[in-house]
Order: structure tokens, then C-alpha cells, then sequence
């Protein structure tokens, strides 16, 4: 291989180990989000902000509170919302809503809000 090409192959190969590390990336976490809708305990949350992307491929992120049972105080989460943006723009909910959260007893952080988990694997 000639030296000009070497910085392009570079380049070319490091953008496909990105991509898929990406990739792997995204489904262990949609993995996780839907073993805590099977496994999770349930609870009402209120949304307190929205953040939505702006470059093309990020995801929404919603951010929201709720109590967990036999907790002294509510506790903050965030769910990464990984569907597509063109499906996500009429079904987010408006901050201030309340919507149902699952969460792990054991580690209330992990939570996500019921409604915005796909029930479909990859």
C-alpha cells in the first residue's frame, strides 16, 4: 500500500471501529431499558426538562424526578430517548406532566419512564 493512501485508510478505519462501538453501545442500553420496564418496580414521576438535540443522530434526552418506594426524597433521573427523531417529535411530553417510571429497587437511579421504552428489540 502507498504512503498516500495510508492516512485515508486510517481514517476510513477508524470511522467504521467508531460506528460500531456506536452501535454496540446503543443496544446494550436499549437492552437495559427494557429489562427495567420487565423488572421494574413502578412509580409516578414528574418531567422537569427536555433537552432536544439539535445535530441529527443525538437523542432526546427527558429529565424527571419521582419518589421510590420506602425513599426519604424524590430522586432525579434521566431517560435517553433512542427513538428515531422524526417519531419523537409529537409524543414527548411536556414538562410538568406526570408520567409512570420504572426503576430497580436496588439502584433507584436506574429508571426510565415506561411509556417511551420500545418494546421491539433490534
Amino acid at each position: 500500500m502507498s504512503a498516500e493512501l495510508m492516512p485515508i485508510f486510517a481514517f476510513i478505519s477508524g470511522a467504521m471501529v467508531a460506528a460500531i462501538f456506536s452501535s454496540l453501545t446503543v443496544s446494550r442500553a436499549v437492552k437495559l431499558q427494557q429489562e427495567i420496564l420487565k423488572r421494574g418496580q413502578v412509580a409516578h414521576g414528574r418531567i422537569l426538562h427536555i433537552w432536544r438535540p439539535r445535530l441529527r443522530g443525538a437523542f432526546a434526552r427527558i429529565y424527571f424526578e419521582f419518589e421510590p418506594v420506602g425513599m426519604d426524597g424524590p430522586v432525579r433521573g434521566c431517560h435517553i430517548d433512542r427513538r428515531p427523531a422524526d417519531e419523537l417529535r409529537a409524543s414527548l411530553p411536556a414538562v410538568g406532566t406526570t408520567v409512570s417510571v420504572r426503576y430497580l429497587p436496588d439502584q433507584p437511579k436506574q429508571a426510565v419512564i415506561a411509556r417511551l421504552v420500545s418494546r421491539f428489540t433490534d
